[in-house]
Formats: C-alpha cells, structure tokens, sequence
C-alpha cells in the first residue's frame, strides 16, 4: 500500500516540476542555491525587455521528496536560515509585495511593504544573523532613500526604519 502512495504521488508531481513557468515562449534555464539544508533549484524565466525572474524552485524536503514552490522575481537567499527573499520588479519599479520561500516549513510568505513603492526600485538584503531583510529604496528627487525592515516568522513584517 505504502509503494503503492509513493508511485502516485511520483506520478502527480513530476509532470508539475517539469512544466516551465512564466512565459511559455521566453527563454528559460536553472541554476542551484546551496543553502544550508542542501541545493535548491532555481527555474529562471525570461520577462520582457531583457529581464529575468525565478518562477519555481524546487528541492528535496526533509522526508526526501522533491517539492517546488511557486515564486516570482530576483532572489536574494538567506544560506544560513535557509530562507529565499524575492523581489519583483520591472522596468517601472519594483512591486511593494515582497515574497519569503521557507525552505525548511515548505511555504512562500507574503509580506508588503508599509507604503507604495511604484516608480522605485529597491534592493533586499539580509541582516548578518538572524530573519531580518533589509529594503533600501533608490533616492529619488533629491530625497534620501527609502529604508524597510522586514522580519520573517510565520509571516513578513515590514515595517519603515530610520533614514
């Protein structure tokens, strides 16, 4: 019976992690994330105008099966936390939504920041321990850059900082 479960899920999730994501027609190629948990496997797509965005990683869970997750834009991994942040943006700006894959609990969270980000770009990065994202808006007008904090747990937190 046990054999009999293990071949069906096979059957259902295979098809699944070898379809392409995004844009069927736009180019589309792989390349693997060392995290501490072990190598996730990022599928890239090619977005309009020369861009790129990961669509799916995918990668073996603690029970050895192979699971993806549904992602969207440039990644910016926590190896240590085993936590993948993405950013979308396009060539108007970033999206104010912010997406976590939590490779260990095998979930992507939602989290959005505090205000709108239209016609800004913005870059993510990681504090150096712990769950905490860093976003930095680009200055714009002479003003100082945007600055969020984000802190990762059973959701995203964003929140403004300090200039």
């Amino acid at each position: 019976m046990k054999l009999a479960g293990l071949l069906l899920m096979l059957l259902c999730s295979l098809p699944a992690l070898g379809r392409q994501c995004g844009d069927p027609s736009a180019k589309h190629w792989s390349t693997v994330l060392h995290l501490a948990v072990g190598p996730v496997t990022l599928q890239w797509t090619g977005v309009h105008e020369g861009g790129q965005a990961v669509c799916r990683l995918s990668y073996r869970n603690r029970q050895g099966q192979t699971q993806a997750l549904e992602v969207w834009g440039e990644p910016e991994p926590n190896v240590t936390e085993n936590l993948v942040a993405f950013a979308s943006c396009a060539d108007d700006g970033c999206d104010n939504k912010l997406l976590v894959a939590d490779i260990i609990r095998g979930v992507v969270l939602e989290g959005h920041l505090p205000v709108s980000t239209q016609q800004t770009y913005f870059s993510l990065k990681w504090a150096a321990s712990g769950r905490t994202l860093s976003v930095e808006g680009e200055s714009f007008g002479g003003q100082p850059p945007r600055r969020f904090t984000c802190t990762v747990a059973e959701r995203v937190d964003c929140a403004t900082s300090g200039i």
